[in-house]
């Protein structure tokens, strides 16, 4: 990577937040027209992402985004109401912005004449002559613009006292020209300048960046000294490639945010200000990490867990405290490194989630339909991997419940049901697992016309059972649509649901009743990587349980294990649960004839209770999962295998798989 595609990255990173932070705003906008904050928020980051593109040379971005930002500057000034088609039209220039910030990203070209509608549709929903002309003066594009909001409220603190006093505090932009290809060092010429006239207190990029010459072609400064504008300007231009400066005086560059961020005469209360002023007390800092640096992080981790257990096997034939005390403080920096390690590489799944009103928005608007979204347990956190890769199979379930499950408002008017439809999406840890669920309160799936469809297809469905047959929507191909849209009907989707999950090591319940409404459930693990486990003897094999979803472990004799009628149970907690022997479900030959009892592990699956039956407990070990390959994919009972201290491989077992008759198998 080169220096300036660090800069773009940078820029890339920031705007993804910024596009984020505004579409999040307008929704809110379009439940609350009147909130003031929100408007003031949206408007904010609009600036502070034309800002951006600007500095860039970006020029389509920019013109773009102050198109858009005339219109939020409209809604400030009530010229221009909150409606239905003016939330729809910001939409639109967020999808293209995002498209602009995706073709720059990919170095692809962008065909800037795909924008002349969407340009004309801003221009006309904007009363130009009603803006006041400070606010159009201030907020028009510029193509060398300060960027004030990078500015921390000590530097704003800063310039403010130098009032009353022979110094002043000007604001620089500097761009070189295009051919400069020795930029760290003309900067560090400028820089070295400049300290003839004044004190330079502020830059962006940092100083590091600029002297590294790790940005495109434009820079800032703030500087203070005893000299006017114009002898600060004669200043900078003795030097070689420089295309353009502009210097304005501090006083100046403070009122035009101010007058950007408060209506015209109204009293200047800056909230970017006390937001910053809370940023600076630095309660929580953090970085941003590359995530293949993560994965070597955790390989490496993995590794050490290993070692660390052979050498624990190796210290109990040997008794020696010389090797046993270092050891042992081996062992603890070990499980503290990898406990750190892990919680690094976890993401709240709010990542994905918080995209989805907009989804749910733009869908209920297509459909014609009325619905909402719930979201609940955004907060939990997952895998980082697997939270990338999560957005994928809920939009198309998101999408399966607004178009298939959702009715018409007449229908659920005749069903004597809310208009508004009803989507929930829930996540919650359980265990080492996560538990993610989309739900709706539509029409729910007939396994009659699943059934019919199916055959049509030459799907067989003779012997299936209703659930079997509900199952069938996960068949590529599959769909009940009878017209074909853009949300559905071309019977692809829910068999990507199904694919991308099973790469993820999940599985995926469905439950559904006619008129009632439908649940997907997706059980996830809550990593990929290292667990702690129950090491258990079956047969004269050894295997590994995961240990999130015991809840405890009996002795047993035989008596206590009760027929009734095809399925053995065992009494627990006044429940009858039941009784899974792991010789014959792993189609192992039956233990020889023991003097110890069998044990049995009890499993928590939801509400459910199983027993799995074993041989012999060896004892709790952390483990490091290491997948199967594609080779070993139809070994469906196995969560993966694992390296013992003493070098042997020890497969995993799924528990979920296992014990739950009723789930699909995605592994």
């Amino acid at each position: 990577m080169d220096e300036n595609e660090k800069y773009r990255e940078l820029f890339f990173e920031e705007t993804d937040e910024h596009l984020e932070s505004l579409n999040d705003g307008v929704l809110l906008l379009e439940d609350d027209p009147e909130s003031v904050e929100t408007i003031d928020q949206i408007f904010r980051s609009a600036h502070t992402l034309k800002g951006m593109a600007a500095t860039m040379g970006y020029e389509t971005m920019a013109k773009l985004t102050h198109k858009m930002e005339n219109v939020f500057q409209s809604f400030k000034n009530q010229t221009v109401k909150v409606t239905t088609d003016s939330i729809s039209l910001i939409f639109d220039c967020l999808d293209e912005l995002s498209e602009i910030v995706e073709c720059l990203r990919e170095e692809r070209e962008f065909n800037s004449h795909d924008l002349t509608d969407l340009m004309t549709r801003l221009e006309a929903a904007v009363n130009e002559e009603e803006v006041p002309s400070v606010v159009k003066e201030i907020v028009s594009e510029s193509v060398l613009s300060f960027p004030v909001s990078y500015l921390t409220e000590e530097d704003i603190h800063l310039m403010n006292d130098l009032d009353n006093t022979e110094y002043s505090a000007y604001g620089i932009s500097i761009r070189l020209d295009q051919e400069c290809t020795l930029k760290g060092p003309r900067v560090f010429l400028i820089m070295e300048k400049l300290s003839e006239v004044g004190e330079v207190i502020f830059s962006y990029p940092d100083t590091e960046t600029l002297e590294q010459g790790e940005f495109e072609q434009d820079f800032h400064l703030v500087i203070v000294s005893e000299t006017d504008a114009e002898s600060i300007k004669e200043n900078i231009l003795t030097n070689s490639d420089i295309e353009e400066v502009n210097v304005i005086h501090s006083e100046l560059l403070l009122k035009q945010e101010e007058v950007i961020e408060t209506e015209e005469n109204e009293p200047v209360v800056s909230e970017k200000k006390e937001k910053k002023k809370k940023l600076t007390k630095h309660e929580q800092q953090t970085i941003k990490v590359d995530l293949a640096k993560l994965d070597t992080f955790m390989n490496l981790v993995s590794e050490l867990v290993v070692y660390r257990t052979r050498l624990e096997n190796l210290t109990q034939t040997n008794t020696t405290n010389d090797l046993k005390e270092p050891l042992t403080e081996v062992a603890r920096i070990t499980s503290e490194l990898q406990d750190l390690v892990l919680k690094i590489r976890m993401q709240q799944v709010s990542v994905v989630m918080n995209r989805f009103p907009r989804v749910v928005r733009d869908l209920s608007k297509d459909l014609k339909k009325e619905m909402t979204l719930i979201i609940e347990g955004e907060d939990t956190e997952l895998d980082r991997t697997v939270v990338s890769e999560l957005s994928e199979p809920l939009v198309h379930l998101i999408r399966n419940s607004a178009d298939h499950g959702i009715e018409s408002p007449e229908r659920r008017v005749e069903l004597g049901k809310p208009i508004e439809g009803e989507i929930k999406l829930t996540a919650f840890q359980q265990g080492n697992r996560v538990i993610i669920t989309v739900s709706d309160d539509g029409k729910g799936l007939n396994p009659e016309l699943i059934k019919e469809s199916a055959e049509r297809k030459g799907i067989s469905t003779e012997g299936l059972t209703e659930k079997e047959l509900l199952y069938l929507i996960f068949h590529p191909g599959f769909s009940t649509a009878k017209e074909i849209t853009n949300v559905s009907g071309r019977g692809v989707g829910m068999d990507v649901v199904h694919s991308k999950i099973s790469n993820l090591g999940g599985t995926i319940d469905l439950q559904s009743k006619v008129d009632v409404g439908s649940t997907f459930t997706i059980n996830l693990p809550l990593t990929l990587s290292i667990i702690q486990s129950l090491m258990v003897n079956v047969s004269g094999e050894t295997f590994a349980l995961p240990q999130g979803a015991i809840e405890k472990v009996v002795e047993v004799t035989d008596k206590e294990i009760i027929q009734v009628h095809l399925q053995e149970v065992y009494k627990y907690q006044g429940m009858a649960i039941p009784v899974i022997r792991l010789q014959e479900v792993l189609g192992l030959e039956a233990r020889q004839t023991s003097e110890t009892n069998p044990h049995l592990i009890i499993i928590v699956l939801g509400k459910k209770y199983y027993a799995l039956m074993v041989d012999e407990l060896i004892g709790q070990q952390e483990i490091v999962i290491k997948k199967l390959g594609n080779e070993l994919r139809h070994l469906k009972k196995y969560l993966g295998a694992t390296i013992l201290g003493n070098g042997d491989i020890t497969l995993i077992l799924d528990t979920n798989v296992i014990c739950s008759e009723e789930s699909v198998s995605l592994l």
